[in-house]
Formats: structure tokens, C-alpha cells, sequence
């Protein structure tokens, strides 16, 4: 996974059609100036989320009606925020809204190669952002997307403290997650500051909570693939091959979804080298 990948990694698992249609029609409107349709339907989301109706993916899928940059958007947040001052969800809106600029401007190069005035950007909208996911959880403190979304940002600082505090409370809020869990996995990387004993002891660790197998096997398979990675930048291509082929069936539990995501390069040359089989998909 070349680091422009890692920058960009995004999870893209997709939502029930449903809960998916409930959004985009909330975000027409919102877009066209009337905030209560947004606050009913992000409010909704998260109470059928709660209640064990919508899954973190769904939550995930939700919110990223706000990942593009566009001014009427912008200006919808701000009037739901406006008209609604106490809403957990708007804050938790404006707050990914915010994230997704920087993010987006800061792009994937490598920092050398990024201009520094895109890194600024990135960094003040990165303030907003956690001001805002902040906000959002002290009115709501059973956010899990917003944790989720802190997670994010605490990667891209590599900041290992507020990372290992979004996951803490992320875990909290919902014990069964993947989606923390694989992203944290990424933040122990070491091109992310972190190290593999640092993963094979989260592993460990998180054998010892009662995690399940499966779990723990997509956790495993992040560490391959960076494995993997690292030898292939080095030229080792037979050992990278290994490193990519004993990731993609620890993928399983994740299905495609996942692999497209944490395991680019295992399904590149799981395609290039004809291995892997339903895996590859």
C-alpha cells in the first residue's frame, strides 16, 4: 500500500438503500435551505443505530453526503446549525464537512511534495473539525462516527495519544466495531509512527478482551499489507507476494468491501499474479 494510498484510504463499505435514500433526500433539502428534513433524518440514523437497526457502516455511509466541497452544502450546515443550536448532528455534519476539506486539499503526495500552503489548510480545517466533533459529542456522547472521525484526524497528525483516545471511546460506544479497530491497526503502522510489535501487541491485547477471530484476522491482515508494501518498495517482489498472499484470506469477514479499502495491493497482485481466487474480488 504506497503511502498516496494510505493517505487516501477512506472506508467505502456501502449503506442500506434505504437509509441511503432517507439521506440524500435530507441533503437536497438542506442544500435548498430547510434544515429541519437533515435534522430529522441524521437524528433518525442515529437512533436506529442505537437501537441496534443501523450498523456503524450505515452510520459511516451516512455522513459522507458532507465529504465534497460545495458552498450551498456549506451554507446549509451552518443554517441547520443556526436553527438548530443543541443538535449533536449538525455539529457532527459541519465537523466531517470540515475534516473532508483538509483532507482533500492536503491530497496524497508525499508531505515533501505538498505544497505548504495546502498542509496550513489542511491543519485549520482540522481545528474546526475536532472543534465541532467535539461539540458534537458533548451533546451527544454516544457519537461513534464522530469518534470515528477524530480517529481519522488523530492518523493524519500522527498523533498516537488522541488516536488511542478516539478508539478507547469509540470501543466504548459500540464494543463490536470494525471500523475502529481497522483504523487504529493503521495508525500503529510504521509509516503512520507506529511499529508491528505495537500491532501484535494491540492484537494480543485484544484476544484477551474477547475479540472475535475473524476480527482479529482483519487486524492481522492490515499488518501483512503493509508488510507487503514495504518489501515491494524495496524491490522484494517474491516476499511481498507472500506478505500480500497470507493477507487476503485473514480478509474474509471483511468481504470485498474491506479489501478494496486496507488491501489494495494484496488484490492488485492477487490479479497480476492469478492468486487468491474469490479473495481477489
Amino acid at each position: 500500500m504506497k503511502i498516496q494510498t494510505a493517505l487516501a484510504i477512506l472506508v467505502t463499505f456501502f449503506a442500506g438503500p434505504c437509509l441511503a435514500q432517507v439521506s440524500k433526500s435530507a441533503i437536497d433539502q438542506l442544500r435548498n435551505g430547510s434544515p429541519q428534513a437533515a435534522e430529522r433524518a441524521f437524528t433518525a440514523l442515529q437512533t436506529s443505530f442505537e437501537h441496534g437497526q443501523a450498523t456503524e457502516y450505515d452510520l459511516l455511509d451516512g455522513y459522507k453526503h458532507f465529504y465534497r466541497e460545495d458552498a450551498e452544502l456549506a451554507d446549509g450546515i451552518n443554517q441547520w446549525i443556526a436553527s438548530f443550536p443543541e443538535s449533536a448532528t449538525a455539529y457532527l455534519a459541519r465537523g466531517v464537512y470540515y475534516r473532508k476539506l483538509g483532507e482533500t486539499r492536503r491530497g496524497t503526495k508525499y508531505i515533501d511534495k505538498t505544497p505548504s500552503a495546502d498542509l496550513e489548510y489542511m491543519k485549520r480545517m482540522y481545528v474546526k473539525a475536532r472543534r465541532d466533533l467535539a461539540k458534537s459529542l458533548q451533546l451527544h456522547s454516544g457519537s461513534y462516527i464522530a469518534e470515528l472521525h477524530l480517529l481519522n484526524i488523530a492518523l493524519h497528525d500522527c498523533d498516537g495519544n488522541a488516536a488511542e483516545t478516539a478508539f478507547h471511546n469509540a470501543t466504548k460506544i459500540l464494543p463490536s466495531n470494525i471500523l475502529a479497530r481497522a483504523r487504529y491497526t493503521v495508525s500503529l503502522t510504521p509509516r503512520w509512527g507506529g511499529s508491528y510489535e505495537q500491532i501484535d501487541a494491540f492484537i494480543a491485547r485484544s484476544r484477551a478482551e474477547g475479540v472475535p477471530e475473524s476480527t482479529l484476522g482483519l487486524m492481522q491482515a492490515i499488518k501483512l499489507e503493509d508488510l507487503g508494501n514495504v518489501a515491494e518498495e524495496k524491490g522484494r517482489l517474491d516476499a511481498a507476494r507472500s506478505f500480500y498472499e497470507r493477507a487476503l484470506p485473514l480478509s474474509r469477514a471483511g468481504g470485498p468491501r474491506f479489501r478494496e479499502v486496507y488491501l489494495p495491493d494484496s488484490q492488485r497482485f492477487c490479479r497480476h499474479y492469478k492468486f487468491g481466487g474469490q479473495d481477489c474480488s
